[in-house]
């Protein structure tokens, strides 16, 4: 069994789809990455080109971005969507996920969520495939389905996949969503590529640690050193890591409890702290819960808005929205690294959830059996 594992070139799409990957190589699959050339260093398998090489997907959002300023209010998540996904993005893939299909004639595709262009590869080369979720599936991604399936002149959207594997726990979902595709759940599970955390995390605690990110895209040098000033200030040692876009000297002059950092292995780094303050992705909301770590949320776009309500709902995180007064953040830190914060156990209880799911190995097989010709 040959399979193709399609990504944007982003972080937080490509790397969802690795313990899968890997997964599937324990069965003894050929597995093949197709996603941006700077990430072939990165993943445990053979990467090919998944998109243009000229183009990154923070071109995408940077005219997102712009788009949203000339609209203003007049802006919907759902019209950004179909903008950013099928008008900005799926031109940059679909001629060269063709070319990869011709060339490696997989017998199936797994194609994150977002990257609707190889989907549309995948259907136009008649090829099997599966997409993997990376968000929760809201009525905006039905509404996406629907346009590239009339695009590809499929006879409706859940022709463009045989399956939706999902690694979302149901306190994510969203119960009034039905995706096109019949539904496959899988324990969302944390990868990082295997480096060292930084040797301080190694030593013996002098004060809580705290682990700041707000991921790859929604980052902000303002919005990263007043957190971390502020995390600081509560008395806990802080793990910044700025992201690929910030340097870290651009933060400025820190005191010694800030460790900062352009990039760090996160599900290594996780074991090593007690609470985590971050944008509300989805990879940073599962990989707390898996260590079960409360969470103060600084939700930005996207799917963070809903990741935080429902975490709060659980009882798992404290929410900082945009706009908060200065000491919000510092308040929410010194309320959740107490040992016996309620939030820290719902934490623990919602990571109890996930690890009942099943898991990359399980889904593996799945996939397997259902290429296996018939009997």
């Amino acid at each position: 069994m040959k399979v193709v594992l399609a990504s944007l070139p982003a972080f937080g799409h490509l790397y969802p789809l690795v313990p899968l990957a890997l997964a599937l190589e324990r069965i003894g699959a050929e597995v093949v990455f197709a996603t941006g050339e700077e990430f072939a260093s990165r993943l445990p398998a053979r990467t090919v080109p998944g998109a243009d090489e000229s183009w990154a997907f923070s071109d995408a959002t940077s005219e997102i971005a712009r788009r949203v300023d000339q609209l203003g209010e007049a802006a919907s998540d759902e019209g950004l969507g179909l903008t950013l996904f099928v008008e900005l993005c799926a031109p940059h893939v679909v001629d060269v996920m063709t070319g990869v299909l011709e060339r490696e004639r997989p017998d199936l595709v797994v194609f994150e969520q977002s990257n609707v262009g190889a989907g549309m590869a995948a259907h136009t080369s008649d090829i099997r495939a599966f997409c993997l979720a990376i968000v929760g599936w809201g009525r905006q991604w039905s509404t996406i389905y629907e346009t590239v399936a009339a695009m590809v002149h499929a006879p409706a959207a859940g022709a463009l996949a045989e399956g939706l594997i999902d690694p979302h726990p149901p306190f994510l979902a969203d119960v009034d969503a039905t995706p096109p595709f019949p539904t496959v759940a899988m324990r969302p599970t944390a990868w990082s590529p295997d480096r060292p955390v930084q040797p301080w995390l190694l030593e013996p605690r002098r004060a809580p640690r705290v682990y700041l990110t707000m991921g790859t895209v929604f980052g902000s040098v303002d919005l990263l050193r007043a957190a971390a000033l502020e995390i600081a200030g509560s008395g806990c040692e802080v793990l910044v890591a700025t992201g690929p876009g910030i340097e870290p000297s651009a933060l400025g002059d820190m005191p010694a409890a800030v460790h900062l950092e352009q990039e760090v292995p996160q599900a290594h780094v996780l074991p090593y702290v007690d609470l985590v303050v971050h944008h509300g992705g989805t990879g940073t909301v599962v990989g707390s819960l898996a260590n079960g770590l409360p969470q103060v949320v600084m939700p930005q776009g996207a799917d963070q808005f809903w990741n935080a309500d429902h975490l709060a709902a659980e009882g798992a995180c404290y929410i900082v929205p945009p706009g908060a007064p200065p000491g919000s953040i510092g308040a929410a830190v010194t309320a959740l690294t107490t040992e016996h914060a309620p939030e820290r156990e719902a934490a623990r209880r919602l990571g109890g959830v996930m690890a009942a799911m099943p898991s990359p190995d399980a889904v593996a097989q799945q996939l397997q059996a259902t290429l296996a010709p018939p009997r």
